[in-house]
């Protein structure tokens, strides 16, 4: 009998989905569901139909509930491993953070631990009433990667952020969306279609200038020494040489909704 496929790929109209698929575990991720994340993400990079792209849990409990701790001493009984696993695990985190296209967390029941990075590493985090956030390091002796820290950290404050990781308590939605670490929170039952109608609504904008400023926000997210800002504004002139602009300009003068193509 073959093993389930963990992390899925599906794509609906305009829309990527990311998956992580193993409800039964809360969707807690394995080295492998993190291995297998960075060529999803490069697929809908590559793909010109898919304009915006959501990552979301299996099922109706969770999120991602962080790692598959049940694993650690098959993947991280040493410390080579143990660098291994958060080369992997990282890596998998930056695949999202680094998307060339949107992301949209699409947050329902728990998102702990490496859920947290997950999300964090999203442009657009919406959440169900009954979402669970928290960061239980602190509560199994975990060494904690601190670019989930620094990507928090720019999300709700330092002063929250020390809040989360040195108590290791749990926000639930309400909190989360006072602390700024989510968009939106919606009624569980319609989660996914606000999801939908909203990703749509980025999916009818200009695929181009939108991927110059996804551009512009990443790098100004990046120390000034290393900002390529002559890459962000290349991005931006080719805006102006598009069949999108022309569209755009054509369907402001017309009255009417520009149909973008993305060239």
């Amino acid at each position: 009998m073959t093993s389930p496929q963990r992390i899925l790929s599906q794509k609906t109209g305009a829309i990527g989905w990311l998956i992580f698929n193993h409800p039964e575990k809360h969707n807690a991720v394995s080295l492998e569901m993190s291995a297998a994340v960075a060529p999803v993400i490069a697929d809908f990079e590559a793909d010109p139909d898919i304009r915006v792209v959501v990552v979301k849990g299996a099922g109706d409990r969770a999120f991602i509930a962080g790692s598959n701790i049940s694993n650690f001493d098959a993947v991280r009984a040493n410390p080579e491993e143990n660098r291994r696993y958060q080369q992997i695990s990282q890596g998998s985190y930056d695949a999202v953070y680094r998307c060339a296209k949107p992301t949209i967390a699409m947050i329902k029941g728990y998102c702990m631990g490496g859920g947290m990075d997950y999300a964090a590493s999203c442009d657009i985090r919406i959440c169900s009433d009954d979402a669970v956030f928290a960061i239980p390091a602190v509560k199994l002796g975990l060494g904690y990667g601190y670019q989930g820290q620094i990507r928090l950290n720019r999300l709700i404050g330092a002063s929250r952020a020390r809040d989360l990781y040195f108590t290791g308590r749990r926000y639930d939605a309400g909190e989360a969306l006072a602390a700024g670490l989510v968009h939106e929170v919606a009624p569980a039952a319609g989660l996914e279609a606000r999801v939908r109608a909203y990703a749509e609504s980025i999916a009818e904008n200009a695929p181009l200038t939108i991927r110059a400023l996804k551009r512009v926000f990443l790098e100004l997210e990046r120390p000034p020494a290393e900002r390529d800002m002559d890459a962000a504004h290349a991005l931006i002139s080719a805006c102006y040489d598009s069949e999108d602009y022309r569209e755009g300009k054509a369907a402001f003068a017309e009255k009417r909704k520009p149909r973008f193509s993305g060239r």
